[in-house]
């Protein structure tokens, strides 16, 4: 198996395993067993020792000496330092996107607010960590800001696997769409106070609501 092909077939694992980990498919805590994977994806040890060795390099995936890989568990620590750098960054970019934002740009908005208030609205919570990701990035205009764009990218694939505990308890759907709602009116209106205040707030909330969550239950 030529270099190539191998690197191609990582990046095709990395991107399954990610998806699975941040759905909740492979639960927080839970072992990564290389020939485990391999048998199910039907490919060899090595694209997917590759995969296990960048999801560690993400924060998805934690690696120990005769334990192997297990999946990075839940936890306030985490919940609070990636909401922290999220609040020092996003407010300030979603702005920038708004104020620069060309009608392409609102277009591809548009579609990511509504992909994601369908899949809310079903109840569909399996989806909504990456749609709710591909919301708020539009929102950056990512071709306008790519740096900003892959750092929150990668605040936002940690933010995931938290979405679908966030949205679980009683009346935070509803909440959520209501405060994606004004946030993405005041973004296309390019009204920057309203922008900065909503997406502040909106992360804000869902910081407290995480902590108060994961203070309650600590093993999840």
């Amino acid at each position: 198996m030529s270099e190539q092909l191998i690197r191609s077939m990582s990046g095709q694992i990395t991107a399954r395993i990610r998806e699975k980990i941040v759905n909740g498919a492979y639960p927080p805590g839970s072992q990564l067993l290389q020939d485990v994977i391999a048998a199910e994806f039907g490919v060899s040890k090595i694209p997917v020792r590759e995969a296990l060795v960048q999801l560690r390099a993400e924060g998805l995936v934690d690696v120990f000496a005769h334990r192997g890989f297990q999946v990075r568990p839940l936890s306030a620590e985490e919940v609070d330092e990636v909401f922290r750098l999220r609040l020092l960054i996003e407010p300030a970019a979603v702005v920038e996107g708004s104020r620069r934002a060309c009608p392409s740009d609102h277009e591809a908005a548009r579609v990511a607010f509504a992909k994601l208030n369908d899949a809310l609205g079903a109840g569909e919570l399996q989806e909504s960590g990456d749609l709710n990701h591909a919301f708020h990035l539009a929102l950056v205009v990512p071709r306008l800001q790519p740096i900003t764009a892959e750092l929150l990218n990668r605040l936002h694939t940690l933010s995931q696997r938290y979405i679908r505990l966030h949205l679980q308890p009683r009346g935070r759907v509803r909440r959520a769409t209501k405060e994606h709602t004004a946030l993405y009116q005041a973004w296309l209106a390019s009204d920057t106070a309203e922008v900065s205040r909503f997406t502040a707030a909106h992360i804000d909330a869902a910081r407290e609501d995480l902590a108060q969550l994961l203070l309650q239950s600590p093993t999840r």
